[in-house]
């Protein structure tokens, strides 16, 4: 068995990061837990929070986070391999400088620096200062572990040509937690309007304004009711447009506990990807459109090159133009005039989720990268059964 250290002051509360575990479990790792919280205290991180003095008392705090996790480090059993996750950038370099260099690192980033405070955010200007300090820091955080876990194959493009090809890189796809599975449709009634539902952190990506305009477009009392439960930077400017287009099908929610979200999805007929023209858009696949997919909901989300890594337009959601209102709007009419598509549609997503990103084939694939990028540690995990390998295996690292 490989001890494996979850390290860091990674947000413990991100299902990403739940989910890695869970695949490090699945893998037949014994996992130790060496955390210290900082990131999840701050839901919504809005531009102030990027700032300079934002940043300066958020230094203060990471190193008291970091005295803290070298006393929990030095009181532990030394693992075989260090993983750090979402939000660990800076948990990396600790680490390293605890564990030494002959260290086995593992780091799935979720997200470089780059990509949300340049690309998709637009805090940072590319050339300014803090925009190549934060590109600095991707460097050197991808390419100081043996192996680093990317999304998408699409964010492996973008790490490899635009931040560094020296990364050891592979493909971990996220899947959804165990508490969203599969719930037969609610089955809407003759008349009963089509209940659509969206939730995040209203960043860029989202294309909340999309959104906004698409029920625009439809109208009110058209059979289409949308809820749209979140907070964050651009959440003020959808609901101002809302009103300005008198928008009263759509219903404004601060966020429900996460515990609740699997049932909010059973609850609706359509749940509502990202529509953004951000380059992070292009390489995502956002956790909510693989929890839709695994309770069996229809889903309409922007079309991507990362979407397309795992479900097929028409068979297991509704894929449109990002950024085009229209688009949208046309898709959920669709669903609304033909009953039969969105509960087709919930179906096939629900399989495909069921039978390539179970708990079980994450963890056999989780095994495999861990085995390819550490070989002296391969004796001690058990082979991958052939009957496991999926469509979606993961690549090798090179």
């Amino acid at each position: 068995m490989i001890r494996a250290c979850l390290f860091g002051t990674y947000n413990a509360a991100h299902p990403a990061n739940r989910l890695l575990a869970d695949a490090l479990e699945a893998a037949g790792c014994e996992v130790r837990v060496c955390h210290q919280p900082l990131w999840e205290r701050t839901r919504d991180k809005m531009p102030s929070f990027f700032g300079a003095r934002s940043l300066l008392g958020l230094g203060r705090a990471y190193l008291g986070a970091a005295w803290r996790l070298r006393r929990e480090w030095r009181h532990g059993p030394r693992p075989d391999i260090v993983v750090t996750g979402f939000n660990g950038q800076l948990d990396v370099l600790l680490a390293r400088l605890l564990a030494g260099r002959g260290a086995r690192l593992v780091f799935a980033p979720l997200v470089t620096l780059t990509e949300t405070l340049v690309d998709d955010r637009r805090v940072y200007r590319g050339g300014s200062l803090k925009g190549r300090l934060a590109a600095a820091l991707d460097r050197r955080t991808l390419e100081l572990p043996q192996l680093v876990l990317l999304d998408t194959e699409a964010h492996r493009a973008y790490v490899v040509e635009r931040l560094t090809a020296r990364a050891r890189t592979a493909t971990l796809y996220l899947g959804a937690e165990r508490g969203f599975s599969p719930v037969p449709p609610r089955g809407r009634r003759p008349g009963e309007p089509l209940r659509v539902l969206f939730y995040g952190q209203y960043v860029p990506l989202h294309g909340a304004r999309v959104i906004v305009e698409a029920l625009a477009l439809i109208g009110a009392d058209q059979g289409i009711e949308l809820a749209m439960i979140g907070t964050g930077p651009d959440r003020a400017a959808a609901e101002q447009l809302a009103n300005q287009r008198r928008c009263t099908h759509i219903r404004f929610e601060d966020w429900v506990p996460y515990e609740d979200l699997p049932r909010r999805l059973t609850e609706c007929d359509v749940a509502l990807g990202i529509f953004g023209l951000t380059p992070k858009a292009q390489m995502v696949i956002p956790t909510k459109v693989y929890q839709a997919a695994a309770v069996g909901r229809a889903i309409v989300t922007g079309d991507t090159w990362a979407v397309r890594e795992i479900f097929q337009p028409g068979e297991h959601l509704l894929a449109v133009p990002r950024g085009a209102p229209g688009a949208l709007a046309d898709a959920l009419r669709r669903l609304r005039d033909v009953p039969e598509l969105a509960p087709r549609l919930g179906t096939a997503a629900a399989r495909l989720i069921a039978e390539n990103l179970d708990r079980r084939a994450q963890g056999e694939r989780m095994r495999t990268l861990l085995a390819s990028a550490f070989p002296e540690l391969a004796v001690r995990l058990d082979p991958v059964p052939a009957s496991l390998v999926t469509r979606f295996g993961a690549p090798a690292t090179p």
